[in-house]
């Protein structure tokens, strides 16, 4: 008998420390354990779930502690994830306003989590409620310090971009292409989440079943996701600005290198600008951007349960290494979007360069691309040179300096694929060029 009152007792304490917590409910261990993540983003499109994507997350945790945050809904996740992989536990926390968000019960329980996943709502209340508050700051420790992984479904994904569209306007493509600015004050940039693979990126999801249907037949999110890189070209002088686009149905899991592999049912889009500006993107006036967007469209294995691969995926370092999809390009024409070209305009464009080097006679750099060395030749060896090779996130794999030679070679045959950036200091200047590893 004292037994099960004591029973009894432990469990009228475990749910009044969960009313307080604004907890929906936890299954699994009562108790939290500590385990060693690995960093990775899941990119949700919405619609029914992707299994894969959370049994991926349970194994970036290092089976964990999972944590659910929603703004409005109930404990359904906790069951159905437990039941996807070895997770010590899974917790749905109710967090529907900024006194909650800067509840020391609520933020000091959700910073001992191993996986977030935001479920879908509206995008404006994640936003609305949790900026700037504690929880936010914890939502940067558990992905930026911890490395713990990071997903979200629908609003959950829309929200993990660097820039970001708070949704209060619901702005569909057809109205956007005729007004770019339509979408009001709801672009906002470098405020909230901060994931490094996704800096100048805008996430859309719902892809090709929201966002209504253009004059010319073509029916989804295409249209306003072009205005919302438009005008982030625009507004905020960006270059280089991109998007990732998910259907329902379907997921991008990116890993703590920055590959970004599709999984599920339909396709994902990545969107990269090519080329020159938009010419038109003014409040009242049709949108014209001659050159558009480079769009790489790769379809999902077909099923639930496959797990992320390479075999199809974007290497987010570097936008160029890709594999199992196809590429085409969008346009714009005064409102009309054209979407499916199989050539660019113009044909080539390297709007990603940086200060190409092999345009100054004083330095050479060969060859490029290259599987394994390259040879950088000074015409003017100096003792004050400094040669760097860094990663596009500004990690550096090698420097030297006191350059005695005219010539050396520098050995990348031990780097994963893809773009990285050759800096050198010489006579005052500062030069650099890309490099791609194949």
């Amino acid at each position: 008998m004292k037994e099960k009152i004591l029973t009894i007792y432990s469990i009228i304490l475990l749910g009044i420390t969960y009313t307080n917590a604004q907890s929906l409910g936890r299954v699994g261990s009562p108790n939290d354990t500590v385990t060693t993540c690995t960093a990775g983003t899941v990119l949700m499109g919405g619609g029914a779930d992707v299994d894969a994507a959370f049994t991926w997350m349970i194994t970036k945790s290092g089976g964990g502690d999972f944590v659910v945050i929603r703004a409005t809904g109930t404990n359904a996740y906790n069951s159905y994830i437990y039941g996807l992989g070895p997770a010590n536990s899974v917790e749905t926390f109710l967090v529907n306003s900024k006194t909650k968000a800067n509840d020391s019960v609520i933020v000091q329980a959700i910073r001992k989590a191993e996986a977030i996943f935001f479920a879908g709502g509206d995008q404006n209340d994640y936003i609305t409620f949790y900026k700037g508050t504690a929880l936010g700051k914890v939502i940067d420790y558990l992905a930026n310090v911890k490395h713990a992984p990071i997903g979200g479904t629908s609003a959950g994904m829309a929200i993990q971009g660097y820039i970001y569209y708070d949704g209060i306007t619901n702005v569909l493509s057809s109205e956007a292409l005729l007004n770019p600015y339509a979408s009001g004050t709801g672009i906002h940039y470098n405020d909230f989440l901060h994931n490094p693979f996704l800096k100048k990126t805008i996430c859309d999801t719902h892809f090709s079943t929201k966002g209504g249907t253009t004059s010319n037949g073509i029916t989804g999110r295409q249209g306003r996701l072009m205005s919302f890189l438009a005008r982030m070209i625009t507004d905020s002088t960006l270059s280089d600005g991109k998007g990732i686009a998910c259907d329902e149905k379907t997921a991008v899991c990116i890993d703590e290198n920055g590959i970004g592999m599709v999984i599920g049912v339909n396709k994902a889009y990545f969107l990269r600008q090519w080329c020159a500006a938009p010419e038109t993107c003014v409040s009242g006036l049709p949108l014209t951007w001659t050159n558009g967007a480079k769009v790489y469209i790769i379809k999902g294995p077909g099923n639930y349960t496959t797990l992320p691969d390479r075999s199809k995926s974007v290497n987010l370092s570097d936008w160029i290494t890709v594999s199992g999809g196809t590429y085409n390009y969008w346009t714009v024409n005064n409102g009309l979007l054209t979407i499916g070209q199989t050539t660019g305009t113009p044909v080539i464009c390297n709007p990603y360069a940086i200060d190409e080097i092999n345009s100054v006679s004083r330095v050479q750099i060969f060859p490029n691309p290259t599987p394994d060395f390259v040879y950088i030749t000074l015409q003017q060896p100096s003792e004050n040179s400094t040669v760097k090779l860094v990663s596009i996130t500004g990690q550096i794999f090698y420097e030297r300096t006191n350059l005695a030679g005219n010539q050396f070679r520098l050995d990348i045959s031990s780097l994963m694929n893809g773009l990285y950036i050759i800096e050198i200091i010489h006579d005052g200047n500062v030069l650099r060029s890309k490099i791609v590893k194949q």
